[in-house]
């Protein structure tokens, strides 16, 4: 048989289709790509979230560490009462806390009530992060009075 006898042997409604599924698996070919492009970016936005989120966690344990040491300073619980005025310290050999540290303050106000006299104390931390190009860093403040 040769080839224009089955051409002609085919009905009309096929032969008008003749290179239609070349045009179908391309459009599907592209298609999928361009969802699998969309998801790669998903994934790699998600996955900067999740650095994000852990050295954001991370920066606000070591700002409440600053805080903490600040407070214990002032008050401690033998000795003398010392309010630092500023306070830096990085951890180096912390497991959680590598690469972060923090920057405290201590400020005291001496307020006087009804002839009573007090001591309003503000404690403020900032910790910090690093991981590659990413800096994370969180605030703490704890007021206090005495």
């Amino acid at each position: 048989m040769s080839h224009k006898r089955l051409c002609a042997e085919q009905p009309r409604g096929l032969r008008k289709q003749r290179g239609s599924m070349l045009v179908i698996a391309l459009f599907i070919i592209i298609v999928l790509a361009i969802l699998g492009l969309a998801m790669l970016r998903m994934l790699a936005a998600s996955a900067d979230s999740v650095v994000s989120e852990v050295y954001g966690q991370r920066a606000l344990n070591a700002a409440r560490a600053g805080v903490e040491r600040s407070i214990a300073a002032a008050f401690p619980v033998v000795g003398v009462s010392n309010c630092m005025a500023s306070d830096n310290f990085t951890f180096t050999s912390t497991p959680g806390l590598a690469n972060c540290g923090y920057q405290s303050s201590c400020a005291v106000v001496s307020v006087v009530d009804d002839g009573d006299s007090y001591q309003y104390f503000r404690f403020t931390a900032q910790g910090q992060c690093i991981a590659g190009d990413t800096v994370v860093s969180r605030n703490v403040s704890v007021d206090g009075i005495q």
